[in-house]
């Protein structure tokens, strides 16, 4: 339904019909809207709010129990932004579920971990791929089957008591090796994992590190120990999902359009995966270094001498025990907090280089493209702000 604005250009009216809310998607979808001069509508959050017969232009769905049969009856465009089977097809925009899985496996992998668990919401379709794609990455690295395990989620009437649930909790990661690298399928689930741990004693993350998806900060940073995170780069989600009912608005795509997948941007890294998983005394000695004084103009004869090894052995121990050099791994550490910096922060590059152990910018800028293959500040410009920003 096509309405005029006062300078008398068309205005498309849009509806986002979602079950829950999320602030960075919806500023990606708004943002859309402010370009391309759409209204949307003031029926957004919920099935309390969105009220029958409503007439407009196209819709941002999200697919589930609660707005099914709501978002099915909607005749007009639409565009839905989950993985959940449907009935019907709608052209699709995703996070890259797979990239999530993957990239979980080597966040792990690269902290020299050897024993794995999987924990979430069985039901939700998107955990099953990013569970596929944690594990065949394990696999695919040499890990073998006794090291990956499952943790499941109690049934709702468990989780309505607390202690239940803590014991069923308990019950299942008490005999699992250690250390252990938990991949939880969400946020809440991380953060409902670090509790059950720490009270029931049991260290996060030197026996068990816990990694989440979405990055959701509130959440994140006031766990009882802070969580990791994948941040999956929702207001680029939220855009993306935008410009893809636009397009089926206008005729370029039909309803059979292939889903398009959007990369996750980094992952956060908090407390809850800081540990490195090594048990050789030398490496564990120098990685241990490596973290607490990267900042601090470290060189690697510093860490040679406070390894107790030469060079030569305990580059073999390195490559033996993390497959990669000191000097990679010292680097990978400094790059880590860079990338955090640049995404999360507006702090000056010249200043995060200091930050980083680096001389000067020019030796960030070296190694950033050496590694990543672009600049800090292109990193920046395409991670810290939407990626429809960075293309103007």
């Amino acid at each position: 339904m096509d309405t005029q604005t006062a300078s008398g250009k068309t205005s498309k009216t849009i509806l986002v019909a979602f079950d829950w809310y999320d602030h960075r998607i919806y500023r990606g979808i708004a943002q859309y809207c402010a370009e391309h001069n759409w209204h949307l509508s003031p029926y957004l959050f919920s099935d309390r709010t969105i009220p029958t017969n409503w007439k407009g232009d196209g819709a941002i769905t999200c697919y589930g129990e609660t707005l099914s049969d709501f978002i099915l009856s909607l005749d007009m465009p639409k565009v839905d932004i989950t993985h959940n089977p449907l009935p019907t097809s709608i052209p699709r925009v995703t996070v890259d579920n797979d990239q999530i899985g993957r990239r979980a496996a080597k966040h792990f992998l690269e902290r020299g971990y050897r024993n794995f668990a999987f924990y979430s919401w069985e039901s939700m379709a998107v955990n099953q791929v990013r569970k596929d794609a944690f594990i065949e990455t394990l696999e695919d690295e040499g890990v073998l089957e006794e090291g990956i395990h499952i943790i499941q989620q109690p049934s709702i009437q468990v989780m309505h008591d607390w202690d239940t649930h803590m014991e069923s909790m308990i019950e299942q990661i008490k005999d699992l090796p250690r250390p252990l690298a938990v991949f939880t399928g969400q946020d809440n689930l991380g953060v409902t994992l670090v509790e059950v741990c720490t009270r029931a004693g049991i260290s996060v993350p030197d026996e068990i590190a816990v990694l989440g998806v979405d990055n959701i900060d509130f959440l994140c940073e006031c766990a009882v120990v802070p969580l990791s995170s994948v941040d999956t780069n929702l207001t680029e989600l939220g855009y993306a999902a935008a410009a893809q009912l636009g397009k089926l608005m206008n005729g370029e795509i039909d309803n059979n359009e292939p889903p398009v997948t959007v990369a996750i941007k980094s992952i956060i890294n908090r407390r809850s995966t800081e540990a490195l998983a090594v048990t050789h005394p030398a490496v564990a000695k120098a990685l241990e270094l490596m973290r607490r004084e990267f900042k601090n103009g470290l060189v690697l004869e510093d860490v040679y001498e406070y390894s107790g090894l030469s060079k030569r052995g305990l580059e073999k121990a390195f490559k033996r025990h993390l497959n990669d050099s000191p000097a990679a791994v010292l680097r990978r550490i400094r790059l880590d907090y860079a990338k955090n910096c640049l995404s999360q922060t507006d702090i000056k590059i010249d200043s995060i280089a200091v930050a980083c152990g680096y001389s000067n910018n020019s030796n960030l800028s070296h190694a950033f493209n050496r590694e990543i293959g672009i600049s800090p500040q292109e990193y920046r410009n395409i991670y810290r702000l939407p990626l429809f920003k960075a293309k103007r």
